[in-house]
């Protein structure tokens, strides 16, 4: 097991990241937002999961439960969720992210291109957030979640479903959650669309 004290010492690490992480996502978003004029971003969430998620998450993972693996191994310690008017936006912000000098990109996954089989989506960047102590550098990872409003809505009541059933979801609230997320999705490309239309009225 991980000693309190030892696990407590590592997450004031991860909530110094964290005021880091919001105070460079919120320049960078000002700063493109000033530039093209447009405000693609509807708003910004942000979490540090306890210690008790951090230790169930590496159950569920089946590993052994000490500092290294959490290190190594749990990347959504630190977590900012960007919501988005369209997907047009999200890309954009994506870019924006990824052309950063502020952080290393460690991993990205789009299940917005590719959803998920349950019909998740969203736009998915593990980076590394630099740590100034004393005299050294350390760098720990965070999750940074892209995606539009009717993703997050769908996402929302996706998790509260899985929160409510004690054992696995029937087959067929799944699948009428993976209807939902085909309608989304069908939502989001339609309202994409009028986004782009009405820019030529501009």
């Amino acid at each position: 097991m991980i000693d309190e004290k030892v696990l407590n010492e590592l997450m004031i690490k991860y909530n110094f990241a964290l005021q880091i992480l919001e105070t460079e996502i919120n320049i960078l978003i000002k700063n493109y937002e000033y530039k093209s004029k447009s405000n693609p971003v509807e708003h910004i969430k942000s979490r540090l999961k306890s210690n008790k998620s951090c230790i169930d998450k590496l159950k569920r993972k089946g590993l052994e439960i000490n500092i290294d693996n959490l290190k190594k191994y749990i990347n959504d310690i630190i977590g900012i969720r960007i919501v988005c008017s369209f997907v047009s936006d999200v890309y954009s912000i994506v870019n924006v992210i990824k052309n950063s000098n502020q952080f290393d990109i460690k991993d990205e996954k789009d299940y917005i291109k590719k959803p998920k089989d349950t019909g998740y989506m969203s736009y998915h960047i593990i980076i590394k957030v630099p740590i100034y102590l004393h005299s050294r550098v350390e760098y720990v990872s965070a999750e940074i979640q892209i995606r539009t409003i009717a993703m997050d809505f769908w996402a929302s009541i996706d998790h509260k479903l899985q929160y409510k059933f004690p054992f696995e979801i029937p087959n067929h609230i799944k699948k009428e959650m993976l209807n939902c997320s085909i309608v989304i999705q069908s939502l989001d490309n339609k309202l994409h669309k009028i986004n782009e239309d009405m820019k030529k009225y501009k």
